[in-house]
């Protein structure tokens, strides 16, 4: 279904349906080869925003790939990584071989914290680098692990679906330390302060996920609903982040305007509306201050 004009996939199911993709999906968790979807796939996929989390290994060709604001040329030995919720679209340009993996949050948390998905996986954030390039070797290992898992799927195991979580850990992990191998990216907090600022980020990315006529925007209403004093939300945010509470407020609503204009044909005020501004002029003048452009001159570069 489309929600504010962009396809809306809640299952790996329908989004399998949508491209025309034949994939057995283990009750939130499935694997398949890059070479046999790309026998069915669309060339070009329209903008669509999806409820569950991907990560794809190419291993041979090539993809314009558009993940929230962020696109990018994705080649050989390359893993790229889409949380919940994010908008994608893409342009094949060469035949792909590899594997791609889809797994729901509910899945993960059968075993682990669903929260930890965020906290522990930078790659999944909404303004996280969305690919890394590995070594032959790297890739090599990868490749083994994935088809490993293949051959799990195509036997009859009583308890398969453990299975697959653990494998899952164990690739999300691996990936973990690429992405901070490659990137540079760690961080240790205290867990109750780690706590507090997961929760606001996903009630953050709540206010997008769906068509809902009432949405949080000051801060004072984020504190509320996670049960916290303003203040001390804003001190937590800050220390961990750098960033005021309001302004992860702002940077993802930016984020989410970025999407939109660069992904969709949209007006500017439909944009604006759709982000809930009391009227366009609002939004363009909460664009202009925070890139120094207005929407369309944004859309233009």
């Amino acid at each position: 279904m489309k929600i504010d004009g962009i396809y809306t996939l809640s299952t790996i199911k329908e989004y399998f349906d949508f491209i025309n993709f034949e994939c057995p999906v283990f009750n939130g968790f499935a694997i398949g080869r890059l070479e046999d979807s790309a026998k069915v796939i669309p060339q070009k996929m329209p903008p669509y925003r999806k409820r569950f989390y991907k990560i794809m290994f190419i291993l041979s060709g090539e993809i314009e790939m558009h993940n929230n604001e962020n696109e990018g040329h994705l080649s050989d030995n390359t893993l790229f990584f889409s949380g919940e919720g994010h908008i994608q679209s893409w342009e094949s340009i060469a035949p792909m071989s590899g594997y791609i993996i889809y797994f729901t949050s509910d899945f993960y948390s059968v075993v682990h914290k669903k929260n930890k998905l965020h906290s522990d996986f930078p790659f999944f954030t909404q303004n996280a680098s969305m690919s890394i390039a590995i070594t032959q070797k790297e890739s090599e290992h990868l490749q083994r692990t994935c088809e490993n898992i293949i051959s799990l799927s195509n036997q009859d195991l009583s308890n398969k679906e453990d299975i697959f979580r653990s494998y899952l850990n164990i690739l999300l992990l691996e990936s973990k330390n690429l992405y901070e191998e490659k990137l540079g990216t760690t961080a240790v907090v205290q867990d109750s302060d780690k706590r507090i600022l997961n929760d606001f980020n996903q009630l953050i990315e709540q206010q997008y996920d769906s068509n809902q006529e009432n949405v949080l925007k000051s801060v004072k209403e984020f504190a509320n609903h996670i049960a916290i004093h303003p203040t001390h939300l804003n001190y937590v945010v800050k220390s961990l982040t750098g960033n005021t509470a309001l302004q992860l407020i702002h940077n993802r609503k930016l984020q989410e305007a970025k999407s939109l204009l660069f992904q969709t044909s949209k007006t500017v005020s439909e944009i604006a509306y759709n982000l809930h501004f009391d009227n366009p002029t609002h939004f363009v003048r909460f664009v202009k201050k925070k890139t120094g452009k207005t929407p369309l001159e944004l859309r233009n570069t």
